[in-house]
């Protein structure tokens, strides 16, 4: 069998017009979409619980949880980051086009502050949201000094667990020990940019997300919401069993 590449909405209006052509109307396939909805309903369903998890430490879902519902349909989200982008690519749907940024599978961290950079001068009205596992910024978190400069509101949420996650869990799972992958836990990367002119907090308790949230939006200027999340919490990811 052939494989279909190129633009997604060019390819699924070929795919309409093909079905047209071969006497496939939508009725047809009308049982299939719905056992689709229904699979979709029940696997949103089914994450419910953690999202509004009130464990402590956070768990990183309930930070998705809170993000999703002050999310603007035209906000840019950007993932720069390890296992907690991982959850965000899991749990925060896009509602338009152009609307999520990542340096993908084989790129690296630290690209998340330029991204925000862009996206914020591209779309000057729209919520521009960072999402930075607290790895991720350890590599790029001075250009907050760009943002401030240049008068450039972003939202920046780092999950702070105070490990590589992406690698701690994984070779504790393979190998029982993990190497140089543990970092300072709760580092105040929120007084990082307000040092450089933005403004931050720290949250520790899952009652308090929601609010910080709202106040980075709010505030106008570019701001660190710093969570300090579970560190024992792996992504699940069935390539390394965990």
């Amino acid at each position: 069998m052939g494989k279909a590449a190129g633009d997604l909405s060019l390819l699924f209006w070929g795919l309409t017009a093909a079905c047209g052509d071969a006497g496939v109307s939508p009725k047809s396939y009308a049982p299939w979409a719905s056992k689709l909805a229904e699979a979709a309903a029940a696997a949103t369903a089914s994450d419910s619980e953690l999202l509004e998890s009130d464990a402590d430490p956070i768990h990183p879902m309930r930070i998705y949880g809170e993000l999703n519902k002050v999310l603007a349909d035209d906000a840019v989200v950007i993932g720069d980051g390890g296992d907690f982008v991982s959850y965000a690519g899991k749990y925060v749907e896009p509602i338009q086009p152009g609307c999520w940024l990542d340096p993908g599978p084989y790129g690296c961290l630290g690209t998340g502050l330029g991204y925000s950079i862009a996206a914020r001068l591209a779309r000057p009205s729209s919520q521009v949201v960072l999402l930075l596992g607290d790895g991720a910024a350890g590599f790029s978190l001075m250009d907050v000094d760009t943002l401030v400069r240049h008068g450039l509101p972003v939202v920046m949420i780092c999950g702070n667990n105070g490990i590589w996650g992406l690698e701690k869990h994984p070779m504790q799972m393979l190998y029982g020990y993990d190497v140089a992958a543990q970092l300072q836990p709760q580092t105040r990367y929120d007084q990082v940019v307000s040092a450089l002119g933005g403004a931050g907090e720290l949250v520790t308790s899952p009652g308090e997300i929601g609010p910080a949230l709202r106040r980075a939006f709010d505030s106008g200027v570019p701001y660190m919401v710093n969570i300090a999340t579970d560190p024992e919490i792996a992504y699940p990811r069935t390539t390394t069993g965990v």
